[in-house]
């Protein structure tokens, strides 16, 4: 049985599809506000401040990943008057892995290798090719910021800034309504403030809890060592004996399938698995009976 909606209406169900995505994700102990921003907010929030003409001297984004990249452009671009602080703990932005070798690890192939490999070739693989997915920048967009960045050293009048190699360390609000931002040069540990209209945090996102979402169901789901839910190789978990009906998870078996769980350019392989499972399950005659 399901309970769907905050009209707690229930449904009942043969089988079960969890995809639900991922969330925002900020540092420990930030506070989003009108002010400090998940840039997952962005496009809403800059429209907001362009139609009641709100004024933004500068603005600072914390991140080193296409979606920080993007965001820069987009503030940059957005607010011709102000200063764009991008603030990161890289020397640089990394380029993309879009290479077509490296892409092969998305395809169902590679998953089926990733799949059935021991926990340390699983960690390997991931690490030799998370840039792939995490933490780079399409060549194009890095190449253009860097020529924008040039650009306007020679002109004399640099509004994109890059304080690489720094972290932000704290973040004060003011009376005027503006935000003391604390940014410290990790080689020294010298600090400044910069004083800004905006905070962005374009610092990701992360898997829903799958245990908070489904409710009593997730008590049946077998753990694995290191407590994440055991998933079948057709995306489906692994429950206790006594329960037949499937719960298919699309998407968040990063830890069983590898980088392709999360990628929408993938949805629809995830997609023709599980409706392959539900189908030859249903011709080999299995009888759902899920715990209540």
């Amino acid at each position: 049985d399901v309970v769907c909606g905050a009209s707690g209406e229930t449904y009942r169900a043969r089988d079960l599809s969890v995809a639900v995505g991922l969330e925002p994700h900020v540092p420990p102990g930030v506070e989003l506000s009108e002010s400090v921003w998940h840039n997952s907010q962005l496009l809403p929030r800059v429209t907001e401040l362009l139609d009641r003409r709100t004024p933004v001297r500068r603005a600072v984004v914390l991140g080193a990943g296409q979606s920080a990249a993007e965001t820069v452009d987009y503030l940059h671009r957005s607010f011709p008057e102000a200063e764009v602080c991008s603030v990161f703990a890289k020397y640089g932005y990394t380029p993309a892995d879009d290479s077509p070798f490296a892409n092969r690890i998305f395809d169902p192939e590679a998953v089926d290798v990733y799949f059935t490999a021991p926990s340390e070739i699983k960690q390997s693989l991931f690490d030799y090719h998370r840039s792939t997915n995490y933490s780079v920048v399409d060549m194009d967009l890095l190449e253009s910021l860097y020529a924008t960045s040039y650009q306007e050293k020679v002109t004399g009048r640099e509004r994109l800034r890059f304080l690489n190699v720094s972290r932000i360390r704290d973040v004060r609000s003011r009376a005027d309504g503006l935000l003391d931002v604390v940014v410290e040069f990790l080689p020294t540990g010298e600090q400044r403030v910069l004083e800004a209209d905006l905070l962005v945090h374009a610092t990701g996102y992360r898997p829903r809890d799958l245990t908070t979402l489904l409710g009593e169901a997730a008590k049946v789901c077998l753990r694995d060592d290191e407590d994440a839910i055991r998933v079948r190789r057709d995306h489906r978990a692994e429950t206790a004996p006594d329960v037949t009906a499937g719960i298919y998870l699309q998407g968040g078996t990063e830890h069983t399938h590898g980088l392709t769980s999360t990628l929408l350019s993938t949805t629809a392989i995830r997609a023709g698995e599980i409706h392959r499972s539900l189908l030859d399950r249903r011709a080999a005659g299995v009888r759902p009976r899920l715990l209540n």
